[in-house]
């Protein structure tokens, strides 16, 4: 060993150097520079999810608001806030925020049941609601989560809030269909009708409750009560009226049944992920009229916007994707369904991060970028209109679809359909000439200005893209 140094002394003493400085530049240089970067991503998606959470709460809040007028439209109750309620509803705090709001829909609620006691007891509705109350004081109550952050008590509060308003529901459609009655043997007369309005005949399926009201008018007479008691005082209002804000509001948040709102080869490197489907019945595309037919694309109806009759969104801003979940992804929820903040920075499918970007489709339809097998995609949009209107929304995707129009859900496609473009390249088919790329129609309102439109797409595997087109 020390013959070599005795005979290149300068040479061994080089490579000791370059030995010494790249095993600094190693752990001081590019190690650390990367530490340094991940350090900054994590900071900025933690941001991101902090501001997300934020945005969640707000919409919370909004959505107990809403249910709490509702219900209270759906009592009869002229004011939507309690006594005192408006000073601490409106409190910086959101979790005293929602509790607040969460006292007057129980407020709300016990007025509801006093009601329907006062009128089945005949007794007054102060008494009756001085029983409800007591009732209510006797029952146990979960105690508040110590420590829990206010974004998990918002969430709490506000999942109580939409089940008050699912049971308020429950009510109304009771009351207004009342309870299918099968009579015993021999219980009924000939000439004499039960379990029907009047005028019907014997076996109609209709409870007696709906005795009394009328040919078709919805309210109730001095012949019968709600519910089919003789007697009852009526309601002033008309009980459709009233309880339709409860009912639009349960089926905006997709509180109702499912049915209410539903309706080339590339290698794309992915040989591990199998998205096998069972398919139904064929789905044609809805029909369009090509010889009236004036496309044009934009996101402005009116004054300065495209003029057409059939126009195609083409500008999003869009984000993905996410790792997803097979089947599954559509009820998965991931940050963006949360709120929409477009400097936000999320990890994404196989933990790399993800943001909005601007994408402007120079062809129809429209395919977010970059691809990805198994994956969840979010694009938003705002639709600019120069006065209320309603427009039909045509609304299509590769595999499926889920939408919200001013943060209410009013789109969930269906997963067990055989779409066209399952079976040939929807770049192939006649239907891209004609911007109908569409397996259901949507018509919705929008008011004057700007519009939110939050579009999910899943994609499974092969080719993918998402269609919203608007019309008159």
């Amino acid at each position: 060993m020390a013959e070599p140094w005795r005979r290149h002394p300068w040479l061994i003493a080089s490579l000791a150097a370059h030995g010494v400085l790249a095993a600094g530049l190693y752990t001081a240089g590019p190690v650390h520079v990367a530490v340094k970067r991940d350090d900054g991503l994590r900071a900025q998606v933690a941001q991101s999810l902090q501001h997300t959470g934020q945005r969640q709460m707000r919409r919370e809040l909004r959505t107990m608001e809403e249910i709490r007028d509702a219900l209270a439209e759906s009592a009869g109750e002229a004011g939507s806030e309690g006594k005192g309620g408006k000073d601490a509803a409106r409190s910086p705090d959101p979790a005293a925020r929602a509790r607040e709001l969460a006292r007057q829909i129980e407020q709300v609620q016990q007025k509801i049941r006093a009601t329907e006691l006062a009128r089945v007891l005949r007794i007054p509705e102060a008494e009756a609601l001085k029983r409800v109350q007591r009732d209510e004081a006797r029952k146990p109550r979960p105690a508040p989560p110590k420590h829990a952050s206010p974004e998990v008590q918002v969430a709490q509060l506000a999942q109580q809030a939409r089940a008050a308003l699912v049971q308020r529901r429950a009510q109304v459609l009771a009351e207004q269909q009342g309870v299918a009655i099968k009579p015993e043997a021999g219980e009924l007369k000939p000439g004499r009708p039960q379990g029907g309005k009047a005028g019907q005949g014997p076996g109609s399926g209709k409870s007696a409750g709906q005795g009394g009201q009328g040919q078709g008018k919805g309210q109730t007479s001095g012949q019968g009560g709600q519910g089919g008691r003789p007697g009852g005082s009526g309601i002033a209002q008309n009980p459709a009226r009233r309880d339709s804000r409860v009912e639009a509001l349960a089926s905006g948040l997709a509180l109702g049944a499912p049915g209410a709102i539903t309706g080339s080869s590339i290698d794309m490197s992915s040989n591990a992920f199998s998205d096998s489907r069972s398919f139904g019945a064929f789905l044609e595309a809805p029909p369009v009229d090509a010889a009236s037919m004036r496309t044009g694309r934009g996101r402005t109806i009116g004054a300065g916007g495209a003029y057409a009759n059939r126009i195609f969104l083409d500008t999003w801003y869009v984000i993905g994707p996410f790792e997803g979940a097979g089947h599954d992804s559509q009820n998965a929820v991931y940050p963006p369904e949360r709120g929409v903040d477009l400097d936000a920075v999320y990890y994404g499918k196989n933990d790399l991060p993800v943001r909005w970007t601007f994408q402007q489709n120079a062809h129809y339809p429209s395919i977010p970028l970059p691809r990805a097998e198994n994956a969840v995609y979010y694009a938003w949009t705002e639709v600019e209109v120069d006065r209320d209107m309603d427009l039909w929304l045509w609304i299509g995707g590769d595999d499926d679809t889920k939408m919200w129009l001013n943060d209410r859900l009013v789109w969930l496609s269906g997963d067990n359909v055989d779409k066209p473009w399952y079976r040939q390249p929807f770049m192939t088919l006649p239907e891209v000439q004609t911007l109908n790329l569409n397996e259901g129609q949507r018509r919705l309102h929008f008011n004057k200005g700007r519009n939110s439109i939050l579009l999910k797409l899943y994609n499974g595997v092969d080719l993918m893209f998402y269609s919203v087109v608007l019309s008159k």
